[in-house]
């Protein structure tokens, strides 16, 4: 099956915008007040952070499928499995978390006392039945973007760099919070938005997309 160029171009644009409006909402996130007073306004802004997660993160996961197509004539099977494993991570952590944090926020929050008890309700909210059984999906959310990023080095439709800055979210993920920055999952969105606009330059290119090597 063919897919034309109009199809990519419209992946890609999509996909740049569902990314930014992800990496907004991420760096919106706020942490959890230190003290009763804030709580109101941890609420109000988390509200708009999910919200923003919510509209764009669906949009990102469909785009991907074409990032994979307009590659498939390099990856092999086992490559495929890149996209289901950053689909479902991605769907837990930033549609379906969201949607417990909006739903459960105002009403965890509604009885603490002090830093200590906000925090903890923060933070134990997915540990709570129903929500415990997706603690374990956590992991394909940086096992997939790694998976995919092996992939796509080896597939080579695409620079070395742009598969190095996908693989390069496992260190973005461990160091970022020991310099403050907790919202490290903009990151990612950002790269997928570069990939984004590789699919759109690419349908205006007659030849296919550069194969370059590590060391171009």
């Amino acid at each position: 099956m063919k897919f034309s160029n109009h199809f990519f171009r419209v992946s890609g644009a999509f996909m740049v915008l569902g990314s930014i409006a992800v990496v907004i909402g991420h760096l919106l996130k706020p942490q959890p007040p230190v003290n009763n007073s804030g709580i109101e306004r941890f609420i109000s802004q988390s509200l708009l952070s999910d919200t923003l997660l919510l509209v764009g993160v669906p949009v990102v996961l469909l785009c991907l499928a074409a990032l994979f197509i307009r590659q498939s004539s390099s990856l092999s099977l086992w490559g495929w499995a890149g996209y289901p494993l950053m689909f479902i991570g991605l769907l837990v952590v930033d549609v379906i978390q969201p949607v417990i944090r909006l739903a459960t926020y105002p009403h965890v929050l509604a009885d603490v006392n002090g830093e200590k008890e906000i925090f903890q309700a923060v933070t134990t909210i997915y540990d709570q039945e129903p929500f415990g059984f997706l603690n374990f999906l956590l992991l394909l959310s940086l096992i997939g973007p790694l998976w995919s990023a092996v992939v796509f080095w080896k597939a080579k439709t695409y620079p070395g760099w742009m598969a190095l800055m996908l693989a390069f979210l496992v260190p973005v993920f461990i160091i970022a919070p020991l310099f403050g920055f907790f919202n490290f999952p903009a990151y990612l969105y950002l790269v997928f938005a570069l990939f984004g606009v590789r699919l759109i330059t690419d349908t205006f290119n007659k030849q296919p997309a550069l194969a370059l090597t590590p060391d171009q």
